[in-house]
């Protein structure tokens, strides 16, 4: 399998660098996890996913910590990109195999519900060959302007 796909339009969830970790992403640094995000025909976010040597926890695997920054991430770009912008209030992850360093992965995110300045989103990160790695819940809450003013500088 080959990402991304036909189809597959390229977005940038964040509107500004600021928004993005300081762990994922953020730069072309390959040594650590780098994200790139795509709306599928469907309208689901997706995020290809690589995890280069300084991600690297036990021998020859991923540190579930890094796992865990991809999945939060790619969670909150999820709501972002529904139109809510926030930031994570709870993360549930369930890590069900090691995942080895160097494994082309994608990040697949379904947001379940907008409520009350919430969003539920579910996601999961697979290998190319459909194996899941990890699983994920999150809860992101609603940035005020204000808190976005404060945080990153300025609103959207």
């Amino acid at each position: 399998m080959s990402w991304p796909e036909p189809g597959w339009t390229s977005v940038q969830p964040f509107p500004f660098t600021a928004a993005r970790s300081a762990f994922a992403g953020m730069t072309d640094d390959r040594d650590k996890v780098v994200l790139r995000y795509y709306k599928r025909g469907d309208g689901a976010l997706v995020a290809t996913a690589a995890f280069g040597p300084r991600a690297e926890g036990a021998p020859g695997l991923v540190h579930g910590g890094a796992t865990l920054t991809a999945l939060d991430e790619a969670l909150g770009a999820a709501a972002w990109v529904a139109g809510m912008p926030c930031l994570t209030v709870r993360l549930e992850t369930e890590f069900r195999r090691g995942l080895p360093v160097g494994a082309a992965c994608l990040v697949t995110t379904h947001v379940e519900r907008m409520r009350h300045g919430l969003a539920d989103v579910a996601g999961e990160l697979a290998g190319e060959d459909g194996t899941v790695y990890a699983r994920a819940l999150g809860r992101f809450k609603r940035l005020s302007p204000e808190a976005m003013k404060a945080m990153f500088g300025r609103t959207l």
